[in-house]
């Protein structure tokens, strides 16, 4: 698995609300800005995005918008047209009269644990990728996705969420490319041939026995200057980034299995219980099997909203 997918397997990073909307103008949706992160994507028309505390963004047809949480927002025909929530959109269904008319989609999604929460931090409020600038496979992702909106055929459901998924791939590369300063350290890395083989190395094997001296040999550097070029351009030491990777691993394997602490502690990288429990209460305030107590309840009550609210949602698109 190459370290992209890897972070976003991680971060749970998934669809988990759905919807694709016509609208004949003037209209407006106004969003709640609640949502870790959600994927717009125009379709066709023209539009624009009017954040509460910033100036508004033209949006032209093809463009995507992917929002971090934070003040409510609004996605409009044109600045001051009358608006309704999502919520009531999407239970209204879609303009089917005649006029000038956008598509619209908009997808939010699952983002867990501090692997995601690493993901968010490297984007901004508003990370806006034009139609333009988009790799020509996305852009054929996203005439793909507009066809399958526009059906009805069986299985759509897990069409639409996948492509939503190739769609957060795509835009997360185009994005992050463009603001390579701002892209995650692991992600810049990738652009150096030295660094890229220890991070896939690491990324494939948490589990040994990593050394600075060992991953400086993976990179052919000596050890100063691997442990020099990781932390500039990475921006922490191949240790902390190391234990960082195994933490993630660990909080994975905490919610989703029941594996002994001993059990986790070896398939992170660690000789005993005792050092891996140390580590983890370290980087998270609590030892494993209390940090466990404390956060799979909250993970199950989620996992139950969200499947309750995806189904709300699919049962009111296809009125």
């Amino acid at each position: 698995m190459d370290v992209l997918s890897y972070q976003l397997t991680r971060a749970r990073a998934r669809g988990a609300v759905f919807s694709a909307l016509r609208r004949v103008a003037p209209w407006g949706l106004a969003f709640t800005g609640r949502r870790p992160l959600t994927a717009h994507i125009l379709l066709d028309g023209a539009g624009w995005l009017t954040p509460s505390q910033e100036e508004p963004v033209r949006l032209a047809a093809g463009d995507v918008v992917l929002a971090t949480a934070g003040d409510p927002y609004e996605i409009v025909s044109e600045v001051g047209a009358d608006i309704e929530t999502i919520t009531d959109a999407r239970r209204r269904g879609s303009d089917h009269g005649p006029g000038q008319a956008s598509h619209i989609v908009c997808g939010a999604y699952v983002v867990e644990g501090s692997v995601g929460k690493s993901l968010l931090e490297s984007l901004p409020r508003f990370a806006r990728i034009p139609a333009h600038a988009q790799n020509p496979r996305h852009r054929d992702a996203i005439s793909l996705l507009a066809a399958e909106a526009e059906g009805t055929g069986s299985g759509q459901q897990v069409l639409l969420d996948r492509l939503l998924d190739l769609n957060l791939v795509y835009a997360l590369r185009t994005w992050w490319q463009q603001e390579h300063q701002r892209a995650p350290g692991w992600y810049r890395a990738l652009t150096d041939p030295r660094l890229a083989r220890v991070i896939q190395a690491i990324h494939a094997h948490p589990e040994r026995t990593w050394r600075v001296e060992s991953m400086a040999r993976t990179a052919e550097m000596s050890r100063a200057g691997f442990s020099a070029t990781f932390k500039e351009i990475i921006g922490q030491s191949p240790g902390s980034y190391l234990t960082q990777l195994r933490m993630g691993h660990a909080e994975d394997a905490l919610l989703r299995t029941d594996a002994t602490l001993a059990a986790i502690a070896a398939d992170v990288g660690y000789t005993n219980e005792f050092a891996f429990a140390t580590a983890f209460r370290r980087a998270h305030g609590l030892p494993p099997g209390q940090w466990r107590a404390t956060h799979r309840p909250t993970l199950q009550r989620e996992a139950t909203t969200t499947a309750a609210q995806r189904d709300a949602v699919h049962r009111s698109d296809t009125l």
